[in-house]
């Protein structure tokens, strides 16, 4: 099979993986936008609640992207059937998943307690944070979905699901929040259990469009598949990785959301809002990741190593020249993205002062922040995560967390997010590194040796028994 790698396969397969993105974080930033009409304290509540919900989710994400990876590769071998295997093993893995993040929902209002938030915001946090936990199951299903069709270049699917979970999130968010047409009035609550349910939902129709149409039928996916220990445990080794590189790097946010949030009230809201405004750029960064993962996967299953660096270098010129627009929007128009955020006039006053060197701070990581994640996307597609592992888990708790205390200590909110640009330039530079050197690509190559020499067993035994039975004989 030979694998396009134009600039026009680029844009096709990374485009609607950038509107899917947008759709989530859009997600956030209603959910910011109609919590921050009950005032300063509640987005403060609900900034600090998701934060911390995406660090214990986070393990979770990381760990179902290893569908994504051997789908891809899969595909690129032309291995059908194998295609379906693994979204199994994906649905088994989320099924785990999501008992574990349900045990772990009661803890959140300890930890809240533990970071010192004033007592309203924990309140708010720990109600947010129990929903999004406690209904996970939803998530997870969707990741697997989600990563079953990126694997396969189908990204058009999860595009149109992210849109629908949109218009659901907003219209059940509006309902509940404010108690709109005999709906209960939940207040900041109503944000979580809007999204939880809009999130279930589409869960749901992407898993029926996997087991119930040609997509899944044509890879074998509709017929329930057996755990294989021996791809369970290759999924494992490739995706655990991600997983603790995620936890553990958004337990270094964690710690920097807990010392923003004992600044105040104010300083709360205006880094939960600005991080908000950071994410459109982010996720257009790990859209563009993405793609570069399934591309990759797909070269690497087709034995096309040498088009592996030109995916990576189309992808980052086309991902330099998005930032170059959200550079503009965010140090152009600090007081309009503030204005989606505080509606009131007051509010508006009390945060936009805080906000606008966050909106600096946040376009000068931009430069690094893409490398950084076309690199790690890039490395996932090979199946190479353990470096970068490695390298997230020492910039974020030997760097990014002593940097934090002492910036924070001595120059408030703007030393505290000025971390951030150190953080993302050594990720980048480490990165870097690896990606310009070959054992990744080797390494990424060989990651089907294994279904390869089964596969070649299988049909020699198929052969000689062909053999056995021939008349001639």
């Amino acid at each position: 099979m030979n694998i396009d790698i134009s600039y026009r396969r680029i844009l096709t397969l990374a485009g609607p993986v950038v509107i899917t993105q947008m759709t989530h974080t859009a997600m956030g930033l209603i959910d910011a936008m109609m919590v921050g009409r009950l005032g300063v304290v509640a987005l403060a509540g609900v900034g600090l609640g998701a934060i911390i919900s995406w660090w214990l989710l986070g393990f979770f994400v990381g760990l179902l992207q290893g569908v994504n990876t051997f789908v891809a590769q899969f595909f690129g071998a032309g291995k059908k059937d194998r295609v379906g295997v693994a979204f199994w093993q994906g649905l088994y893995l989320a099924a785990g998943a999501g008992v574990a993040v349900l045990l772990a929902a009661p803890l959140s209002g300890w930890a809240f307690r533990v970071m010192g938030a004033s007592a309203e915001v924990q309140a708010i946090a720990t109600d947010y944070t129990e929903v999004r936990l406690g209904a996970a199951v939803g998530l997870m299903i969707f990741l697997v979905a989600e990563n079953y069709y990126r694997g396969l270049g189908r990204t058009e699917v999860p595009m149109f699901a992210g849109l629908i979970q949109l218009a659901l999130n907003c219209g059940l968010n509006y309902l509940l929040i404010f108690g709109v047409w005999g709906f209960p009035e939940l207040g900041a609550a109503g944000t979580a259990v809007g999204t939880v349910i809009a999130q279930f939902l589409v869960a749901l129709g992407l898993l029926a469009g996997v087991l119930g149409t040609k997509i899944g039928r044509d890879y074998g996916a509709t017929r329930p598949r057996p755990p294989e220990s021996a791809l369970l445990g290759q999924m494992l080794r490739v995706s655990l990785p991600i997983g603790v590189q995620v936890f553990m790097e958004m337990g270094g946010i964690s710690v920097f959301t807990a010392l923003v949030a004992n600044l105040g009230d104010a300083e709360m809201a205006a880094t939960n809002a600005v991080i908000h405004a950071w994410s459109v750029s982010f996720m257009l960064a790990v859209a563009l990741a993405v793609g570069c993962t399934t591309l990759v996967g797909q070269c690497l299953g087709a034995r096309q190593l040498d088009d592996v660096r030109v995916v990576v270098r189309r992808v980052m010129w086309l991902g330099y020249g998005a930032m170059a627009i959200m550079a503009v929007i965010y140090v152009g128009f600090p007081g309009w993205l503030m204005q989606l955020f505080a509606r009131e006039a007051g509010d508006l006053a009390a945060l936009l002062p805080y906000a606008r060197p966050l909106f600096l701070i946040a376009t000068l990581c931009l430069v690094f922040e893409l490398p950084f994640n076309i690199y790690s996307g890039a490395l996932r597609g090979a199946g190479d995560t353990t470096y970068p592992m490695v390298v997230n888990i020492g910039v974020a708790w030997l760097v990014f967390v002593p940097l934090v205390f002492f910036a924070t200590r001595n120059w408030g909110l703007v030393g505290a997010w000025s971390c951030f640009i150190v953080h993302v330039a050594l990720l980048a530079g480490l990165l870097a590194i690896r990606v310009r050197g070959r054992t990744w690509i080797d390494r990424g190559a060989s990651l089907l040796d294994a279904e390869r020499a089964g596969a070649g067993a299988t049909a020699a035994v198929s052969e000689m028994d062909d053999l056995r039975s021939s008349p001639a004989l």
